[in-house]
């Protein structure tokens, strides 16, 4: 995809990447001038943030439920028109990307989720169908809205994985009268990834204990 195909509108995402860890966040293009892409500032905790050379940042965006990527991209916070914006500068084509590449575990296993809400954190229970190192998918009957930020808490042994994340994806299924969703989670956790590289081993081993063959019990030779 070439970056002045692109309308203005577009939802983005700002994935940075950093000493290890990753984090996300999303925008939407504001304008495109030359080779640059101008979004709102993005801020955390309303103040507006910088990034250095030390990042590494990839530049994605959804169109008609394709996925396009600009990796190592520059990003800057300039003034232009007496309004402040995060610029994007990419060069060449977007790329397909394909986001299901990190594996995904079925889990199968009710969960509590927290939603974020003006009222405070809102508790529910889920199905959680499955999960992978950048994101989980549930099962429930609330009517949820796509970008509702989440927490997930999954139990490990003794210690419990705290999971934030945002819904990114919603399908109604008639046959449970319940929503789909897909979450993304906002960043990287080595405690999740662990746990899931655990949890595949375990599978691995079950199945091949399951499809190994009998021992052979050699008869003995009758004496004559």
């Amino acid at each position: 995809m070439l970056l002045d195909e692109i309308p203005v509108g577009t939802s983005v995402e700002i994935e940075v990447r950093f000493g290890g860890r990753s984090m996300s966040f999303n925008s939407e293009v504001l304008f495109i001038h030359n080779d640059s892409v101008f979004i709102n500032p993005i801020t955390v905790n309303d103040r507006t943030i910088g990034f250095n050379d030390k990042c590494r940042i990839n530049f994605i965006v959804k169109i008609d439920g394709k996925v396009f990527l600009w990796e190592n991209v520059e990003i800057r916070l300039v003034r232009y028109n007496s309004q402040i914006y995060h610029r994007i500068i990419v060069h060449g084509e977007g790329k397909p990307y394909n986001r299901r590449e990190a594996y995904r575990m079925y889990i199968g296993e009710d969960m509590p989720v927290y939603i974020n809400t003006p009222q405070g954190p809102h508790l529910i229970n889920v199905l959680v169908k499955d999960i992978s190192e950048t994101g989980v998918g549930f099962i429930t009957k609330e009517d949820l809205d796509v970008d509702r930020m989440i927490r997930l808490k999954i139990k490990d042994f003794n210690q419990i994985i705290v999971l934030t994340g945002v819904i990114v994806r919603k399908e109604y299924l008639p046959h449970l009268d319940s929503y789909l969703y897909g979450c993304k989670f906002n960043e990287k956790n080595d405690k999740l990834g662990r746990f899931i590289a655990r949890k595949q081993g375990e599978h691995l081993r079950q199945k091949l204990n399951a499809y190994s063959s009998p021992a052979v019990v050699k008869k003995s030779r009758k004496k004559k």
